[in-house]
């Protein structure tokens, strides 16, 4: 009986860990970000260590972590968002491409700091009258296209 119990137990023991999730880092994340008065939605890419503005927003991503496609689908983004002073911006295209703004932390301290996860953006959010922010999907960068090499063929080739 002692040995059945054993083998039930190391049975659950590894069916448990063949569920857990194994994360690959990543170093650019998509965000979708939403302008609650207007009602437009925006998908922002976001670098490490690179800081993107949205809005009166300054969005930067310190870490990202993406399950691999044999595994369920999640992305795990740690983000720092802060208020920014307000930029006049014509169109949500102006507002992503804002650049040289400065958070103003005196005044406006920073407004979220934490994991944000892409299948429950409920549990960890951004909240903001004006802004909601979540992750849709942490990736790498494309990889870079090189230019065909020329054949002896080609009337070019010299």
């Amino acid at each position: 009986m002692r040995t059945l119990v054993s083998a039930l137990a190391l049975t659950a023991l590894v069916a448990g860990a063949a569920h857990a999730a194994t994360f690959v880092k990543k170093d650019t994340a998509t965000l979708r970000a939403l302008d609650k008065i207007t009602g437009r939605s925006t998908d922002i890419n976001v670098k490490v260590g690179e800081p993107v503005v949205f809005g009166s927003l300054k969005v930067e991503l310190q870490v990202c972590y993406q399950t691999p496609p044999e595994e369920a689908p999640e992305s795990a983004a740690f983000l720092k968002i802060a208020s920014t002073q307000p930029v006049a911006v014509e169109t949500m295209e102006a507002a992503v491409d804002a650049e040289d703004v400065e958070t103003v932390s005196e005044d406006n301290p920073e407004l979220f700091s934490g994991w944000m996860y892409a299948s429950s953006p409920g549990l960890s959010a951004l909240e903001h009258p004006v802004y909601d922010i979540w992750v849709i999907r942490c990736a790498a960068p494309d990889p870079v296209k090189l230019a065909p090499r020329p054949s002896e063929d080609d009337p070019e080739f010299e």
